[in-house]
């Protein structure tokens, strides 16, 4: 039985619904932002799309910054993003823009955290051995594949009391410990998902069993289809995400699998019921077994 836990879904832009949350709250930031320029994520005005790059990372920055402020001290950050392929305006050859160093710029800019080193996701999908872009079957232009995704780490400066007993329930053992700290990790498969953009559980769980603690707060502000949130649940942390778009709130419910029984438990901000008992079949007089979830509308 998955212990009780809380968890809410904020359903608005992440910057804006961060301002509202509390300074040195939660101890884990899981998250992998929008991609630039390729994915649509079905909402006017969600990040990247219609972006250019340089107000791309405005707009991300800008959320780190509220991300780093709501870290409780020696809190952590771990943020998953792969390289992209793209035309400048001038050429229809493709270049990479370096979204990893970028957003790591970014994170490393900002004077309460530290840098402690970067977990290489080695994606296992189903394009492996395909001939990506580039000049086969001849030299020179040769497009060094995107299929390896940093995961970089990043702590906030300060110290955390946590009761030993805390400690004890939140172990792991010496197999997960020596295979956790692997700079390259790549047994953990990608995955076919409904969001465009999704990543694997194995890959929150890890984050969060290396990260934080059980009863924790575990965070992400680009929720999608809720697997960081589904991660949190069954490894016994508390959790909120941030999603733009609700209508990834039926999704959200499936991947993180809420179960219901008739009694009293949900609680949904009023001028978003209707919308949300149409969308994802939750009523108000619900009630989770093993968890609280809310849905609130900023």
């Amino acid at each position: 039985m998955t212990m009780s836990t809380i968890h809410k879904i904020f359903i608005g832009d992440a910057e804006t619904i961060l301002r509202k949350l509390p300074d040195d709250f939660f101890q884990l930031i899981v998250t992998s932002p929008p991609y630039w320029n390729v994915r649509d994520y079905g909402h006017k005005d969600q990040i990247g799309l219609n972006d250019t790059l340089e107000e791309y990372l405005h707009r991300l920055n800008k959320v780190w910054h509220e991300v780093a402020r709501t870290l409780l001290p020696d809190g952590k950050i771990a943020l998953d993003i792969g390289n992209i392929y793209y035309s400048e305006p001038d050429e229809k050859r493709r270049t990479t823009a370096n979204l990893s160093l970028l957003t790591w710029q970014q994170l490393n800019n900002i004077k309460s955290l530290r840098f402690m080193g970067t977990i290489y996701w080695q994606k296992t999908t189903s394009r492996d051995g395909a001939v990506l872009f580039g000049s086969y079957p001849y030299p020179t232009n040769f497009m060094i594949s995107n299929a390896v995704e940093p995961i970089h780490i990043f702590r906030k400066v300060g110290k955390r009391e946590v009761p030993k007993e805390i400690k004890e329930r939140s172990k792991v053992s010496v197999e997960e410990f020596r295979k956790f700290r692997d700079a390259i990790w790549n047994d953990i498969n990608g995955v076919e998902d409904a969001h465009c953009a999704a990543y694997p559980l194995e890959l929150p769980a890890r984050l969060i069993k290396m990260f934080s603690y059980i009863e924790d707060w575990i965070l992400d502000p680009f929720l999608g289809s809720g697997t960081t949130m589904r991660a949190a649940r069954e490894l016994g942390r508390n959790s909120v995400g941030i999603e733009l778009n609700p209508d990834y709130l039926a999704r959200i419910e499936e991947k993180v699998g809420i179960k219901r029984r008739n009694s009293v438990g949900i609680e949904l901000n009023p001028d978003y019921l209707a919308r949300i008992e149409e969308k994802v079949g939750i009523k108000q007089g619900d009630m989770f077994t093993d968890a609280k979830f809310e849905v609130i509308k900023l």
